[in-house]
Parts: structure tokens; sequence; C-alpha cells
């Protein structure tokens, strides 16, 4: 009774809902037939099985297979580097001292505050600054007020100076005439006393005649007339003798004129130079007088200046902009010149230094690219330059500081903040690299594992993971998705094959290969510990411990159904 009515309620269930599991069942069925026609439209396209099936992850190895992880070399740029860890510096660092004493006052900053360049610290109360200054600027006026006054003393006695001279002058032009009236009257003289000798001579002769004709007149040879006649000459021969003696008395008294003249105008001179000498004596003084005046004005102006400038060093001022790091002091102590009493630091731009071994100190120049990592945030990249190289190792580590400046935006480094220094060395334009990882080392030489495709005809062919049905004798890409294509052998099997290399420069991570690797080797960096010589291996993802299982793929137009053509691997 309870099985019948239980089957009699199921009965009554479906009757009820048979039309819309029969819609249901008509939905299924289009859009199958919808999506295989779209496929079929549409060659390359994939389901999502299909993308499924194609992912790396979901792929199963083949029975015996290692599961390795594998890169294919490629050519192109390569940057060699060395890595050191250091630290972060800040831009400029400076303990603050005031530069006079007193006690502090008006002390605002605090540890952490951000300060502007020029910002007001703290104040020093000094009050035997502020009266030494305002002495100084007093005895400054005072000094200049001195200046005009002496400059007006010069002023004067360059003027009587002058009119010594000119007295002198004057002196000398009398002198001079006078000297020329000495020599005129003694020339004078000269003249007197020839015509005197000459008068002389012709009293003499006819003082003669006269005495002749009186023996003739008394003898009656001449007459009286005649005698007359010629005593008349010899009076006026002997008149002239006394004109000329009084002529040359004359003279010879000009000539003592003259002389005295000479003497007077020789000691006018002596009084005029007196005066002229006396005169720039006083000159001289004054104008002495007038440079101290100058240079006490001004030293008393520099004084004043002095004390104004030690008088604004009470107000203590940030040099730089930046953020303080340590308050040394509190307000109302006093503090002197070798008191600090603030540590400010810029770090708006830091220095990223680490000391770099002196083996690798000659690849690195000034101008190479750096990379940086900080422990306290792996998310936080800086790149740079290298500003500077220390020209001086130390010798007892064999290290050298290498330093880059490089900006802080928001602050985010800190003085102290550990630092993994990342710096290239050079730089190769077309270079085949691997993993560090994936160098082994054999017989003394260096090796790495590369995957091989076992075919019977052991072509080479290129295709892509993603399409599969584009194969190329080629490298390239994929004109569908634009993938590289990687390169397999048709109908093969994976192997790993051991490569006898030789390195070259290395960037910590990876290491460039000089010779032994082809363009498109399968190279094995994971996995590859305990590989020999011809194991099979399976590529995997990076840290898949195991391939998980893959559904099997629909075919894809273009292949042979068989999947040979799926990643080089054996269909599922």
């Amino acid at each position: 009774m309870v099985v019948h009515g239980f089957m009699t309620k199921l009965l009554r269930l479906a009757r009820v809902h048979i039309w819309g599991l029969l819609l249901l069942a008509v939905a299924i069925a289009g859009s199958t037939i919808a999506v295989r026609a779209w496929t079929k439209n549409h060659p390359g396209a994939m389901t999502v099985l299909e993308s499924q099936a194609m992912d790396m992850n979901a792929m199963k190895p083949p029975v015996g297979a290692v599961p390795v992880v594998t890169e294919t070399v490629q050519p192109g740029p390569f940057m060699s580097a060395v890595t050191y860890t250091g630290s972060v510096a800040p831009f400029q660092e400076q303990d603050i001292y005031p530069r006079v004493e007193g006690w502090i006052t008006d002390f605002r900053t605090y540890n952490g505050d951000r300060v502007s360049q020029g910002q007001l610290l703290a104040v020093i109360d000094s009050p035997d600054l502020q009266s030494r200054a305002a002495a100084a600027s007093a005895g400054s006026v005072a000094a200049a007020a001195d200046v005009p006054g002496a400059k007006s003393n010069v002023e004067r006695m360059a003027a009587e100076k002058s009119v010594a001279q000119e007295e002198l002058q004057s002196a000398k032009a009398d002198l001079a005439r006078a000297k020329a009236m000495l020599a005129s009257a003694e020339q004078g003289v000269v003249q007197r006393q020839k015509e005197l000798k000459s008068a002389r001579a012709n009293n003499d002769y006819w003082s003669a005649e006269i005495a002749r004709e009186k023996r003739l007149l008394k003898s009656g040879a001449v007459s009286q007339q005649e005698y007359q006649s010629e005593r008349a000459q010899a009076t006026s021969a002997e008149a002239e003798v006394g004109s000329k003696q009084a002529m040359l008395t004359a003279a010879r008294a000009d000539v003592d004129v003259a002389k005295a003249e000479i003497a007077g105008k020789e000691s006018g001179l002596r009084a005029a130079a007196s005066m002229v000498k006396a005169a720039e004596a006083a000159l001289a003084a004054s104008r002495q007088e007038a440079k101290k005046s100058s240079a006490m004005a001004r030293q008393a102006s520099a004084e004043a200046r002095t004390a104004a400038i030690l008088a604004q060093y009470r107000y203590i001022r940030a040099p730089f902009a930046g953020k303080v790091t340590l308050r040394y002091q509190s307000p109302g102590q006093f503090v002197t010149p070798s008191t600090a009493i603030l540590n400010v630091v810029q770090i708006d731009r830091v220095r990223l230094q680490a000391n770099v071994a002196d083996k690798d100190i000659a690849r690195i120049k000034v101008g190479d690219p750096i990379t940086a990592h900080f422990d306290k945030d792996p998310g936080l990249v800086v790149n740079g330059r290298v500003t500077s190289v220390s020209p001086l190792a130390d010798e007892l580590a064999r290290t050298a500081v290498v330093e880059a400046i490089v900006p802080n935006p928001g602050n985010k480094l800190v003085p102290g903040d550990a630092v993994k220094l990342r710096i290239g060395t050079s730089r190769l334009p077309d270079a085949m690299s691997v993993p560090l990882s994936a160098i082994v080392h054999r017989d003394g030489g260096a090796a790495v594992w590369i995957v091989r495709t076992e075919a019977p005809k052991g072509k080479r062919q290129y295709y892509c993971t993603m399409h599969p049905e584009v194969v190329s004798d080629k490298p390239g890409t994929c004109p569908k998705c634009l993938m590289a294509l990687v390169p397999k052998t048709t109908g093969g099997a994976k192997k790993a094959h051991l490569v006898m290399v030789e390195t070259g420069a290395s960037d910590g991570r990876r290491v460039a290969i000089t010779k032994g690797l082809c363009d498109g080797d399968e190279v094995i960096y994971d996995g590859n510990t305990y590989l020999r010589e011809g194991d099979s291996v399976f590529p995997t993802k990076p840290g898949a411990e195991a391939p998980p299982p893959m559904p099997a793929a629909p075919a894809m137009p273009g292949t042979d159904h068989t999947g040979h053509d799926m990643h080089g691997m054996p269909g599922m």
C-alpha cells in the first residue's frame, strides 16, 4: 500500500511538470547545435573545454616523464648587474647649533616636524647683543658726523696752500724783476764809467791844448778870439767830466738800490716758501685727519653691522627644507655655540648607499642604472642611476661606497631603511640568457639541460600553443593571437639532453650564454637536479608539483584528430 501510494504521487508530479522538462531538453539540444555550428564557421575558435585543454596546468604528463619548468631561449637585450644590501641615508643632515649664547625662547619645533628652508626654529634671548648693537649703531652715527668736518678742513687747508703758492710765485716774479733792475743798473755803471773815462780823456786833451794856446796867445801867434774859442772847448770838456762823474755816482746808487730790492724780494720769497710749506703740512695733516675720520666711521659702521648680524644670530632658522629628527634641548635652557639643539634631515631626496666589494667597483661607473627594493615594503621599487662611486675603499673590508640619489615622493623612505641595490654594470644589445638555476656543472664546466623532441626525421618545426593548427618551419608569431611560436619536432617525445655552454655576464638572477645554445632551444631551469641524459620530461608551469589531469580536447580544424600537434605531446 505504501509503495502504491508513492508511485501514484510520482506519476501525478510527472504529469504536472512534463512540459517544463520537455522545454529544458529542447533548450539544451539547441545550445549544443548552436555552439557546434559557430565553431565550425569560426576556425581557430575554442570552447571553454578547449581552452582548458590548452592550459599547461591542465596537461597530464606521460607515464614515467619528469615534470620540469622550461624557458625558450631567444636573443635580446641583457644587462649584467651586481646586487648588494645597503641603507637609505638623507640627502642632507645637519645638527643645528646656535651662533650666540643665551637662553632658548620661542622653541616650538618637535621631533618629526616638517620645516621649510628659512623657517624660524627657535630664538636665543641674549640682552648683551641688543645693547652692543645699539652702542655700535650710535658710535657709527657719531663717527660719520666727524667726517664732513674733516673733509671741510681739508678743503680750507688746500685753499690756504693755493694762496701761499700764489704769493710764492709773486715773490719769485718780484725777485726776478729786482735782479733785472740790478743787472740794468750795473750795466749803467759800466756805461757811465766808459763815458767818464772818455770825458776825462777829452778834458785832458783840452787842458793841454789851452796851455799851448796860452803860450801862443802870449807870443801873439793866435788871436784872443781863437784863444777864447779854445778856452770854451776846454771848459765844456771839464764840465762834461763832472757830469759823467755825477751820472756814474747815480748809476752806482741805482745798483745799490737794486741790490737792496733783491735782498727784500729774497726775504719775501723765503717767507712765501715758508708759508707754502706750512700750508702743505697743514693740508697733509687735515687729509690724514680726514682719512682717520673716514676710517673710524667705516670701522664704526662695520662694528654696527657686525653687532646687527650677531643680533640676528639670535633667530635660529632651518638651513634647508626637511624634517626634525631630534630635539636635544628644551625652552629656557642656556646654550652656547657648542651646544646642539636640533637635528634636521632633508629627505625629499635620499641617498641609497651600499658597500660594494672591490672586485666589482671597477665595473661600476656614474650613470649606471640601479633598481632598489626595500625590506619594509616589498612592493616598493625605485629606479635611478649611480651618482657617485667612492674613490677610497675600506682597507679592512675591501669595499667602497656606491651611491644613488633618488627622489622620495611622499617621504616614503626614511634614513636607516634597509635597501637591496641592484646595480647594472654592462648592457649587451643582443644576448641569449637563461636563469641561474638552469646552470649545472659537469667536468669542471658549465652546462644546461634542454628539451628535445625525438622524431624519426628529426625535423624542427614551430607552432602556437593556443592554436596548434598553426605550424611553421621558421620562428615567428601566430597570425591569430600574435603569440610567439615555440619549437617542436613533429611526432616525437620530449627528452632531456645535456649541453655544455660558455657563460658570460650575470645580473644575479640570469646569466648570459655566449656559446652552446641556439635561438629557440627549450632550457630546463627547474626540476633539473636529478636528470639523466635521455630522461623523458614533461614541461609544466613554475610551482606545479605534479601535472594535474587534462580533459581531452575536441578535434580542431587543421589537425589530424590525433592530438599529436598539442604542444608536441602525444594525444591524451
